[in-house]
């Protein structure tokens, strides 16, 4: 068993293992810039969740993974499977693109367009990459907050097999299976992940418990199928697949025991692409992607939800000097939300310019949109890295970024107005680190901000519009990461935010303070033990501030043991003080849960 941690100069090493063994990896490569880069050479403030990390945390969705992290606070209306939001630097989630790879998975048919991560499961996944910051100049609208970048697991040449197997609390049974490998010109990994549970009452009473209300329970099947032929040492095609099939139970708002509540979704993520390599710096690449939401809930206001993205995308990378790369292409983007036929057509064309001199890294991007229902938008980003030493470096950025209206704002706007523009964002941050300290400034100041309004006297008459004045959301972030003995690591992470709205206000469901300590022990031989602690400060659910949803530490321990080489147990404890508390209010979360599982590899 090893364990990999992140150090703040960006690179990835293995610190602890069985016995006195040690290993160095080559530095963790991410894509923040559209292109592989080393995470030590990018300016842009990034965090990464390995498959390592997943694995031994026993992690169940990307919404649980985000939960790791102190500066992505979390907002959930139930258990397992229901509906969350996720408060990147303080941004609600239709504020950043999230991407599984490369396939964008913001589901047009929400209300304002956001990704509904609690339907992914982590057990195919390599890496979740989180680019913090306005990234416009890079990856076009929506990506305000950042990018969240999903990279999925690939075969390598030998070949692989492995399986999982969990119970625990709540009835929840957790089974997966991949297999995969190179073999000659053709590679395969295949994935197949099934989750159920009980669960408990997703709508519960402030101060009651929801185990004394009946139930929701959820089930999720997905399979993750990857495939790519190397037509020639240069040219690549590849295919892949990723198809999610899930069952919601939810309870009416303040009907904790209303039993007939269910949604059916099923999401479906596909792509087609080539890959020409010059040499193995420079490429050019052309990509199809596909992404279909259907979702049925036969007692909703709206019973029937069906969406869908098609997108290509052709581009290019060139290193012009050896320490100097552009990368340049475009895409067009079609998005239609069929129930109720609405369409938004965009096409992109963008370039970034990334130059080292010893040691000051500069990245510059541009981007250029079209719309056929909005203004064309221009954005940029500029970000600069210093290494004073190998232990000491400073960053900033700066950015422009824009979100433009979901299909569903569009549909629903206000009887006073005739269109809808973009909200426009400016984003800064400066991020200085020392050795495995890490310290991160971030302001944003929003403008043209889309709210909805509805009538002082006749309530029900209302609708989106534009909200005059800016928002602004800024914090700052600690994170401290490393090996305190030979055997122990020590994971720390704090984040302090403001959220203003435009009349000054505190804005809802954005915690102030967040505070998460891991501690995981490697000294006994195939054992490792874990214990973490999250901590949620003043929050409230309401811009009145009278309805609290915080100040709350929950307590969560692991165990994992290695039979042999092959195969390794775990035990998972979550809650461990059966705190009572929401992350919603009126919506209930788990108590004391405990979990034990088996994974095979070979």
């Amino acid at each position: 068993m090893y364990k990999q941690t992140l150090s703040f100069v960006a690179s990835a090493t293995l610190v602890a293992s069985l016995g006195a063994n040690t290993l160095t990896l080559e530095p963790i490569v991410i894509s923040a810039s559209k292109t592989e880069q080393s995470l030590k050479d990018v300016t842009a403030n990034v965090d990464v969740i390995t498959a390592q990390e997943l694995e031994e945390r026993h992690i169940t969705s990307v919404i649980d993974a985000l939960k790791t992290l102190s500066n992505i606070p979390i907002a959930q209306n139930g258990g397992v499977g229901s509906q969350s939001s996720f408060f990147l630097r303080g941004f609600s989630s239709e504020n950043a693109v999230v991407l599984v790879d490369g396939i964008r998975y913001n589901d047009p048919t929400t209300p304002k367009g956001q990704a509904q991560l609690e339907q992914l499961m982590v057990n195919d996944i390599e890496r979740i990459e989180i680019i913090k910051g306005a990234q416009s100049g890079v990856w076009g609208a929506n990506a305000v907050a950042g990018v969240i970048n999903i990279i999925t697991k690939k075969a390598t040449e030998k070949l692989r097999i492995g399986a999982t197997a969990e119970y625990g609390s709540y009835a929840t049974t957790k089974l997966g299976a991949n297999i995969s490998q190179k073999v000659n010109a053709l590679s395969y990994y295949f994935g197949a992940n099934q989750i159920k549970t009980n669960g408990f009452s997703s709508s519960t009473p402030k101060g009651k418990n929801p185990d004394d209300y009946e139930a929701d329970g959820y089930k999720n099947e997905t399979l993750n199928a990857k495939l790519s032929y190397d037509v020639t040492p240069s040219d690549t095609l590849n295919a892949q697949l990723h198809f999610i099939d899930a069952f919601a139970q939810y309870d009416a708002y303040a009907q904790p025991n209303s039993e007939a509540n269910e949604i059916h979704q099923i999401n479906r993520l596909g792509s087609i692409g080539y890959v020409h390599r010059f040499n193995l710096e420079d490429s050019l690449s052309a990509t199809y992607n596909i992404s279909s939401f259907d979702k049925k809930d036969p007692l909703g206001y709206t019973t029937a939800f069906k969406g869908r993205h098609k997108e290509g995308i052709l581009q290019a990378s060139y290193h012009y000097a050896p320490n100097s790369f552009l990368v340049i292409g475009g895409n067009a983007l079609y998005s239609k939300d069929t129930i109720s036929a609405r369409e938004l057509d965009s096409k992109g064309v963008f370039l970034t310019n990334t130059n080292r001199f010893d040691n000051l890294i500069v990245t510059e991007s541009i981007r250029h949109d079209t719309y056929d229902m909005f203004k064309d938008k221009t954005t940029g980003k500029i970000g600069a890295k210093y290494n004073f030493t190998d232990e000491v470096s400073f960053s900033t950025n700066y950015g422009t970024a824009y979100r433009v209206p979901s299909l569903y704002e569009i549909i629903n706007i206000h009887p006073d107005i005739t269109a809808l523009n973009a909200e426009t964002t400016k984003s800064f941050d400066a991020t200085m680190q020392y050795k495995h300290l890490s310290f991160t400034y971030y302001n944003n100041l929003v403008d043209n901000l889309i709210g909805y309004v509805s009538d002082p006297i006749m309530w029900w008459i209302g609708g989106y519009t534009q909200v005059e004045g800016k928002s602004r959301f800024e914090g700052y972030e600690l994170s401290y990461k490393n090996t305190i003995a030979s055997d122990i690591v020590l994971d720390l992470g704090y984040n302090r935010l403001w959220a203003k709205n435009q009349n000054n206000q505190e804005i809802q469901r954005r915690a102030k303070d967040t505070f998460r300590s891991a501690l995981d022990y490697y000294g006994f031989s195939k054992w490792q033990l874990g214990l973490n602690a999250h901590y949620i400060g003043t929050r409230y659910d309401d811009l009145a501030q009278t309805k609290q949803t915080g100040r709350y530490t929950l307590w969560g321990a692991v165990v994992n043991y290695d039979a042999t080489e092959s195969l390794s147990f775990y035990l998972k404890g979550d809650n461990l003080s059966d705190k009572l508390y929401q992350e919603v209010d009126g919506y209930g979360t788990a108590g004391r849960s405990f979990y034990v599982g088996a994974n095979a590899k070979f």
